[in-house]
């Protein structure tokens, strides 16, 4: 019992110090470097994290299921069907990365970096999700530190002593030496657990129903997070890399808010939404749904004010005009964020219906709706187009998901 609930807590501690991590870190960023290397390092975070999504298929969310529902010995088969179906996907991704090299899409030379930093990513991510499914937690929160926290401390401790080394280059340098030691850790551990030689063939009807299940959900997912990758895109194509470094504090900023509020909030309280739903506990359902609406919008109301007062000092801090001039940009980025975050009441609730088709239609609906407000910015040059065209999309998205919701808990026996 003891040692299960240091384990625990050392994995809640880890995760939390790497977040805590991530959010000194672009505020050090932001000191340390020019406006326009913090914002080409906005830009391949983004692309890299957009990316992962595309060459990773959401794949994922069917071989994750099917390692908890499958007995130990069976492991290392669904890992190395996994394996075959992303060198397939990596194979039919390299038409884009040389069209990526080809059109200058990425800034002259950060492209090499971002393919590279794409692989390493993506394959600890997946080590990531494969050692949480088979409840090494533990181990995965470690390597999500080393992945995502060690080599962030290590970045700064270098600029710190040798100032002339104050540059992007470095911060790739170490982003990927960072990823690559996760990957070697995670992959000496999954690899501790094989027992036995035996040769394990390729499974062609399984990758098929994986692919099969797998599409939808990667739509949905390309159609939200598309949202916190074109922006990015949008601002340095219409006011260059240095706009796009303020942008990248800010939105760095505000996602914070996001991330605290699942660690805090979320987490817990969904396993408890889907399992009252299933269990046709609708009542039990409605009022920790109520409950949990309740914790969010009070949490999120004392995030967001935090937020703003916290960008407030750091500009006096940073004293850069770079970032200065952008605040009423990070006022309309906390009142986005303050919207999307208010749509996840309607999303957890619908995610634990299962009714992954109202999902599906309202992310896709809505980021079309940002598209065509991405599409109107860049033709009038007018990053605050980008903003709003993203608070009212998110507005759009929560709309979309609360009448359903209102729809189905109305229709439901009580």
């Amino acid at each position: 019992m003891f040692n299960t609930m240091l384990k625990y807590y050392t994995s809640v501690v880890l995760r939390g110090f790497t977040l805590l991590t991530k959010f000194i870190f672009i505020i050090l960023l932001a000191r340390f470097l020019q406006a326009s290397d913090l914002g080409l390092y906005g830009l391949i975070s983004a692309a890299v994290g957009y990316g992962i999504f595309v060459v990773g298929f959401e794949f994922y969310t069917y071989s994750t299921r099917e390692i908890i529902n499958s007995h130990k010995e069976t492991l290392f088969f669904i890992l190395k069907n996994q394996v075959l179906f992303y060198l397939i996907s990596y194979t039919l991704c390299i038409p884009v990365f040389i069209i990526l090299v080809y059109l200058n899409i990425l800034p002259r030379g950060s492209e090499y970096w971002f393919i590279a930093l794409l692989f390493f990513e993506h394959l600890s991510q997946e080590i990531n999700r494969v050692l949480i499914t088979i409840e090494s937690q533990t181990i995965a929160s470690f390597i999500l530190f080393v992945r995502q926290g060690l080599w962030c401390w290590l970045a700064i401790a270098t600029m710190v002593v040798y100032p002339d080394l104050r540059n992007i280059t470095v911060v790739f340098i170490y982003w990927l030496i960072g990823t690559v030691f996760a990957c070697v850790l995670g992959i000496l551990y999954i690899l501790n657990k094989k027992t036995g030689n035996n040769t394990i063939k390729w499974d062609w009807a399984w990758l098929k129903k994986g692919i099969r299940l797998s599409a939808p959900m990667l739509i949905a997912a390309l159609a939200l997070r598309g949202f916190f990758t074109f922006d990015r895109f949008a601002i340095e194509k219409i006011s260059g890399l240095e706009i796009l470094g303020g942008y990248t504090l800010f939105v760095s900023m505000t996602s914070a808010i996001q991330s605290f509020l699942d660690t805090i909030l979320i987490s817990f309280s969904f396993p408890k939404l889907a399992r009252l739903y299933s269990e046709q506990k609708y009542i039990e359902f409605k009022s920790e749904l109520k409950k949990f609406a309740l914790k969010l919008i009070l949490l999120l109301s004392i995030l967001s004010i935090c937020c703003f007062f916290t960008g407030y000092i750091l500009l006096k801090w940073l004293d850069n005009l770079n970032y200065i001039k952008l605040f009423p940009v990070f006022i309309l980025l906390i009142l986005a964020t303050f919207v999307y975050c208010i749509s996840l009441i309607p999303h957890i609730a619908l995610y634990a219906m299962r009714e992954d088709h109202c999902i599906l239609m309202s992310q896709c609906i809505s980021f079309l709706a940002f598209i065509s407000f991405l599409i109107m910015s860049i033709y009038l040059s007018e990053i605050y187009c980008v903003i709003i065209g993203m608070v009212v999309s998110f507005i759009l998205l929560l709309l979309l998901k609360t009448l359903p919701l209102y729809n189905i808990l109305n229709k439901v026996k009580c």
